[in-house]
């Protein structure tokens, strides 16, 4: 027979699992991750490889992710070696190493948007100068009378010219902006942060590129913040206008 000092242990054994096992069901991983010079690194995907959850580490590199003592949390970001850890054993500051690709003997020049950029505007740099003369340019006040700068008049008048080289400028400049999406907007970086491949990928980069200016604008954690949202969208089938 249990006694009633017996039946109140029982009870609080009981309410005490009760509590407990919550508890360890929503146990969480915080901590901060930070790369080079130790400084605060944004947009680190930590992925729970149990459950598959996933998160990103914000501006200032912290995260939050739901995981048991046991699981394994998956780190990696753009330029990074990736790292893989049990979740009790991740320190409160994660630090990731640079990933470092080199071949010996032999040195490889990255062409940059921006080198890009400038040798087009070198090569075709008569469009990317062009403008219609100004009134003050054609016609000139001189001591002797009023003068006409006929060369400055001709280039005036030669409408189909000047459209021309509008238009020419014009698809220069959008050259330029495409490659600025292109070089943020990467497959590899895409591909990194949604696991996608093949058609799927092709598919989501075409329907979710961003435009020129968000491209511009966006800090690195709010570009890769987009990528996960238009995933999460894609994946459920709402798929916008390019």
């Amino acid at each position: 027979m249990v006694t009633g000092s017996m039946h109140k242990i029982i009870i609080l054994i009981s309410l005490f699992c009760c509590v407990a096992i919550p508890a360890a069901a929503q146990s969480a991983v915080s901590g901060t991750v930070s790369g080079r010079d130790s400084l605060p690194l944004p947009g680190v995907s930590v992925r729970n490889i149990r459950t598959n959850s996933m998160t990103v580490s914000d501006a200032n590199g912290a995260y939050t992710i739901p995981a048991n003592a046991d699981d394994t949390l998956f780190f990696s970001a753009m330029g990074y070696l990736s790292m893989g850890i049990r979740a009790d054993l991740v320190p409160a500051d994660l630090r990731l190493r640079t990933l470092v690709t080199s071949l010996p003997g032999v040195e490889i020049v990255k062409k940059t948007r921006r080198r890009d950029s400038l040798e087009t505007r070198e090569e075709f740099k008569a469009a990317f100068n062009f403008r219609r003369p100004k009134v003050k340019e054609i016609v000139m006040i001189t001591p002797a009378g009023i003068a006409l700068n006929i060369h400055k008049l001709y280039k005036a008048l030669s409408f189909a010219n000047n459209r021309r080289s509008d238009t020419f400028k014009g698809r220069l400049i959008k050259y330029e902006q495409d490659r600025y999406i292109d070089e943020r907007f990467s497959t590899e970086l895409v591909t990194s942060r949604t696991g996608l491949t093949g058609d799927s990928l092709v598919q989501f980069m075409n329907h979710h590129r961003p435009d020129y200016k968000f491209a511009v604008e966006a800090s690195d954690y709010d570009f890769i913040l987009f990528i996960i949202n238009a995933c999460t969208k894609f994946r459920q089938g709402e798929v916008s206008v390019p």
